[in-house]
């Protein structure tokens, strides 16, 4: 029997490096967080009625027209409303049924002397916060001296957030 020798074995060992990294660049979303982007911010209702003899003023809540938007903070943000899908503009919007229209507008502000609209009627932000922000629109359907019809009127209003 031959007996075996033991050896000295030492292991050789080496060592490299690598870099991990993130990239946080500006960005905007509808909704409570960046990955939300909502596209349907609700419906703003002026309610049921059966005349238009005075105005009717209608404020929006979250999930029925106000704008929820979260942003990387410190982004300047542009928020701009277009004037519907029924050819309304700065000075008047449209809800439609289809072969009669009423007259409205959207506001920035509740005393209903800013229109929320584009270019420099759009909302400006110079330095998102670090929170999420909710944005009241208001609404005003303008009187009329005659009964319209009966019917459910609408209009699409698309909101823009620019950054």
């Amino acid at each position: 029997m031959v007996a075996l020798g033991l050896r000295d074995v030492s292991a050789s060992t080496t060592t490299d490096t690598f870099t991990v990294s993130a990239v946080i660049t500006s960005g905007c979303a509808f909704g409570t967080s960046s990955t939300s982007n909502t596209t349907d911010l609700g419906t703003l209702s002026f309610g049921t009625m059966a005349a238009l003899s005075d105005n009717v003023d209608a404020t929006s809540s979250t999930g029925s027209g106000s704008i929820v938007v979260t942003c990387t903070p410190g982004t300047a943000v542009t928020i701009s409303l277009d004037y519907g899908v029924n050819g309304g503009s700065a000075t008047e919007r449209y809800l439609s049924n289809g072969t009669q229209s009423l007259g409205y507008q959207l506001y920035q502000d509740a005393s209903h002397s800013t229109v929320w609209g584009e270019d420099s009627l759009a909302y400006s932000i110079s330095d998102f916060p670090q929170t999420t922000q909710t944005y009241l629109v208001y609404g005003r359907l303008f009187s009329s001296t005659t009964v319209p019809d009966a019917g459910t009127y609408t209009d699409t209003v698309t909101v823009t957030l620019a950054y």
